[in-house]
């Protein structure tokens, strides 16, 4: 009777933290999900950060040139 009683406790105790852990197993899904969104977002910032800079390097790259021809456009000539 003792281990009939002992043997019920623990299925009653196994199931309580069967219930705790799948609900727990649950809000790590969503939370998972909600990271993966978070990680695809970053990633499309990301690539439009870099296509900034890209064009930020172009820029730069025609304000050097233009510096390093002291201002002059490649078909401007001096008149003395």
């Amino acid at each position: 009777m003792l281990a009939i009683i002992g043997a019920m406790v623990i299925i009653t105790w196994q199931h309580g933290k069967n219930r705790a852990l799948t609900q727990l197993l649950e809000k790590c899904q969503t939370q998972d999900a909600n990271h993966i969104d978070k990680i695809f977002d970053l990633e499309q910032e990301n690539a439009d950060l870099m296509e900034y800079t890209m064009e930020l390097e172009t820029d730069n790259s025609i304000l050097g040139s233009c510096c390093a021809n002291n201002g002059l456009d490649a078909d401007t000539t001096l008149i003395d």
